[in-house]
């Protein structure tokens, strides 16, 4: 897993031979990404790009400035926008 992460091709995993644009489309779960809106690595951009190709995926960026550290506990609004996302996608 770690391989393909550092390779950014899900579709290397073993059991998904295609793109990484077919493989996108046999995500079935509800999810709710959520990039932070100033991360370097995972902008929320790039993270479109996967949920437009996800059949229940909707896109939700976190606001503020943290960047990497958004969501980890540092910053009371981040927690309060992410526990109240992860509520929502739990109750549905």
């Amino acid at each position: 897993m770690l391989w393909t992460w550092q390779n950014r091709d899900i579709s290397k995993a073993p059991g998904f031979e295609g793109t990484c644009e077919e493989t996108l489309t046999t995500i079935e779960s509800k999810a709710i990404v959520m990039p932070a809106e100033k991360y370097l690595y995972f902008p929320p951009e790039d993270e479109w790009y996967a949920v437009e190709r996800m059949n229940n995926a909707e896109l939700r960026v976190i606001p503020g400035v943290w960047g990497h550290f958004a969501g980890g506990g540092m910053n009371d609004e981040d927690t309060r926008f992410i526990d109240a996302t992860l509520k929502e996608l739990l109750a549905s």
